[in-house]
């Protein structure tokens, strides 16, 4: 998740790299690559403990 929070910023990205980091997205919850909402409550608590 730190990774992705890097990855952020406030400028535009094409279509082409939308479609990209969507299909992305998608194969990684396929994969099982996912979170809970109790998983990410946690880790949200987490961000505000530092």
């Amino acid at each position: 998740m730190l990774k992705y929070n890097k990855k952020m910023t406030s400028e535009r990205i094409s279509k082409e790299q939308y479609n990209q980091e969507l299909e992305a997205s998608i194969a990684h919850i396929k994969d099982g690559n996912r979170f809970t909402h109790q998983q990410i409550k946690e880790r949200m608590e987490q961000w505000i403990e530092k």
